[in-house]
């Protein structure tokens, strides 16, 4: 039982600040309309003249327009806290709960001192009843607050009724009627409380859960195009890239050059220094490689101590040079990982296509195999270039009216 209640009231506590929120909007929407109908009333009632010999009917119209009017002012005043309170950046807090409150007690008041003027000219207690359902309905108020605010109303409201001269059986039925109107404004309330913290808290674990599904999703599709270890690309999405790159190439007629990289004696790295020194070396690899290249330009671990990289827009000229510059690059600054120095030295193969040259991914992949299996016989740590099986040449194909290719200085 004792944590049951503590469960309610940490979910209370969690809804609240929305729940206060949301009634300050509607106390926006109320006292746009409430303070010009109030004021109005306030008007009509002041304009009222009893017929003669009725002075009680005229006390009575007399006081419901000090009665709207003052709802009015009061109304009009609290609208704008309750305005200026949603425009904070932090939410309204107690501030905005006060403002709650106060409006409540406020249609309150006017309900019972209203009713009681009703009273006095032989009419019911409508007006109290009817207040009291409309602020069950307008608020949103924990339970505990509620009850507060309706038995305060109903002690109030009784104590004043109870002094004005009323038949005692009349009497015994507008207590009836209040405890009644009250206890169902209470019910009300309190149901509206608890779907509305429901509904609240199942959103926000919606949405929790949809965050979380989204990072999953984006888990995966890393998963998929991404490689664990250097987070390069893998080979199934460069593939897509690179068959992508080859399109454009046919629909923009230019260069494409692809080279792949080896790591010489890799192998004894691992067996030297151990797998994770292995990982290590191959995550700097993939670093170097990055930086060395253009943003445009696609880099991939193919597998093990493999990787490619496929220049668009690059002719024979500026690959050889690129893969030169990364192989020198590589010799000469040997990897510093976390405990030891590695030097480390990478064979190149290279292939491409000029912007009259047609070719399908595979037989330039072929070739830049095949240009890195001469670089290894040719004894590793070299660049080797391959031509690869042209399917197609266009004829008449002038490079003057084909694309910039950037020369060497711009890689």
């Amino acid at each position: 039982m004792l944590a049951g209640a503590k469960r309610l009231k940490r979910e209370y506590d969690q809804v609240q600040g929305v729940a206060t929120l949301d009634t300050l909007r509607r106390i926006r929407v109320l006292v746009l309309l409430g303070v010009p109908l109030h004021a109005v009333l306030a008007v009509w009632f002041a304009l009222f003249r009893a017929p003669q010999g009725q002075a009680h009917l005229q006390a009575w119209a007399d006081g419901l327009t000090g009665l709207q009017a003052g709802l009015s002012a009061a109304l009009f005043v609290l609208g704008l806290l309750a305005h200026r309170l949603l425009r904070r950046p932090d939410g309204a807090g107690r501030a905005g709960l006060a403002v709650q409150i106060a409006v409540c007690a406020a249609y309150l008041a006017f309900g019972a001192a209203a009713a009681i003027l009703d009273v006095r000219i032989g009419n019911g207690i409508a007006t109290f009843l009817v207040i009291c359902m409309g602020t069950s309905v307008l608020s949103l108020m924990r339970p505990a607050w509620s009850g507060l605010l309706f038995g305060s109303a109903f002690v109030v409201f009784w104590s004043i009724l109870r002094g004005s001269a009323v038949d005692a059986t009349l009497l015994a039925s507008f207590q009836i009627q209040a405890i009644a109107a009250l206890l169902m404004a209470q019910l009300i309330s309190v149901m509206m409380w608890h779907q509305y913290a429901r509904t609240v808290l199942l959103s926000r674990k919606l949405l929790l859960s949809n965050e979380a599904l989204l990072v999953k999703q984006q888990e995966l599709e890393t998963l998929a195009e991404r490689d664990t270890l250097t987070g390069l690309y893998n080979r199934r999405k460069f593939m897509q890239l690179a068959e992508q790159e080859l399109g454009r190439a046919v629909r923009m007629p230019c260069d494409i050059c692809l080279v792949m990289v080896d790591l010489d004696f890799f192998k004894q790295v691992n067996d030297q220094y151990g797998h994770p020194t292995g990982d290590q070396v191959l995550q700097q690899v993939a670093v170097r490689l990055l930086a060395g290249v253009r943003a445009t330009d696609i880099v991939a671990r193919m597998g093990g101590e493999e990787f490619i990289v496929l220049m668009p827009d690059t002719p024979r000229a500026g690959a050889m040079a690129l893969a030169e510059k990364l192989r020198v690059t590589l010799r000469e600054r040997p990897l510093q990982l976390t405990e030891r120095s590695v030097p480390i030295t990478a064979s190149f193969g290279l292939s491409g296509l000029e912007p009259r040259q047609r070719a399908s991914l595979e037989a330039l992949y072929a070739a830049a195999d095949q240009a890195l299996y001469v670089a290894k016989k040719q004894g590793r740590d070299r660049v080797e270039w391959v031509e690869p099986l042209i399917t197609e040449t266009v004829a008449g194909y002038s490079r003057a009216r084909g694309a910039v290719v950037p020369s060497e200085g711009q890689r």
